[in-house]
């Protein structure tokens, strides 16, 4: 990825996590952390992805962010001084739950089996 890419990828981050801090109305007791975004080369599309805690309301928050997602695009576009502003899609960051996965595999690999 390029210095710019990466830049501009932080910026909407910051950006973004912030405008869900402030201007959506989340459901009591739910954390919603902009993890990453993955921005297009042209810079017209930026995947953001999401951690929502507790992971039992992971499906209903993330239709809700993309159901308002024209709301954070529209905020976005007034802080980001770009040409193009992106055009945003939410997508919940499977990264914490594969490393769960694949610890307790691990654990299961190196456990000793007991002889008999």
């Amino acid at each position: 990825m390029s210095h710019r890419l990466q830049q501009v990828s932080a910026l909407i981050q910051k950006d973004v996590a912030n405008i869900i801090r402030r201007e959506l109305e989340l459901p009591a007791g739910v954390i919603v952390g902009v993890t990453k975004v993955v921005v297009g080369p042209d810079l017209k599309f930026a995947r953001i992805l999401v951690s929502i805690m507790p992971e039992t309301e992971a499906e209903p928050v993330l239709k809700f962010l993309n159901k308002n997602r024209l709301t954070v695009q529209q905020a976005l576009a007034g802080q980001l001084t770009m040409k193009f502003s992106p055009k945003i899609s939410f997508s919940l960051d499977q990264t914490e739950m594969r490393a769960q996965y694949l610890e307790s595999l691990l654990d299961k690999i190196q456990k000793p089996e007991t002889e008999v």
